[in-house]
């Protein structure tokens, strides 16, 4: 793969919390109507800090959507687990964010195809641009972790489901709400890598039973970001690093 060039436009922002100055956000009941720091559009905010900065999901997506992009569509990996890896150590990916929910579909799609599987370019972005329409924060205000849908828009993307189409539409269905069954077994808080890696394992599992070219799922990814993740659920996770490490 070429080295990936993406410009990031917002230098200065950070990698967790709050994108503007770090700090914890806030989520809120009910959508307040809020100004992104950014772009200066007024839209729906589910959360900002104690500061009141709000990152729309557009401005959130932006840069990241274009690393996913260029990554899913030139790389040459086949592990579904070794392109997650690849791509939330991307400067642009952020710690948590919906960046997570378009990735899913595009990690499945391309590695499908670096596996043998007959998929195009276009395939990989559809199922990416997808993805990136699932908001932030979808796991609590909707009950459905992002991880879980880009999984299900993967499987649907690659099986050409539609809402007339009954097998592949039960098949997609079905590997969604595995997916999200295998996420809802730990009772805590977001942490995209923890649900991303869930959700791909998984998927890798479903696959075996419903591609003739099988996903694969085999990494070790061990956290290295517990001390950054508030929400972290510390050695009860399956990505615990070992009895040496403690939170902060």
């Amino acid at each position: 793969m070429q080295p990936i060039t993406i410009t990031i436009q917002h230098k200065n922002r950070h990698n967790a919390g709050c994108m503007v100055c770090g700090s914890e956000l806030i989520y809120f009941s009910e959508d307040k109507d809020s100004n992104c720091y950014f772009c200066g559009r007024t839209k729906k905010a589910r959360a900002f800090c104690k500061s009141e900065h709000f990152v729309c999901d557009d401005c959130h997506l932006e840069e990241g959507l274009a690393a996913i992009q260029y990554i899913c569509t030139e790389t040459k990996e086949q592990d579904m687990l070794e392109l997650l890896h690849i791509i939330r150590n991307h400067p642009a990916i952020p710690m948590h964010g919906p960046e997570h929910h378009a990735m899913i579909p595009g990690i499945l799609l391309a590695t499908y195809g670096n596996r043998g599987g007959e998929i195009s370019r276009e395939t990989i972005l559809k199922g990416i641009e997808r993805g990136s329409k699932v908001p932030g924060g979808a796991c609590g205000f909707w009950g459905n972790c992002g991880a879980a849908t880009g999984v299900g828009i993967g499987f649907a993307t690659l099986l050409n489901s539609s809402p007339l189409t009954p097998e592949p539409r039960q098949l997609s269905q079905m590997a969604t709400a595995r997916v999200l069954a295998a996420i809802a077994e730990k009772t805590a808080g977001r942490c995209c890598q923890r649900e991303t890696v869930t959700a791909l394992k998984e998927a890798a599992k479903v696959s075996k039973e419903i591609l003739s070219t099988p996903l694969l799922a085999e990494k070790q990814i061990v956290c290295t970001q517990f001390k950054k993740n508030k929400e972290c659920i510390g050695k009860t996770c399956d990505l615990w690093p070992g009895e040496n490490n403690t939170r902060p």
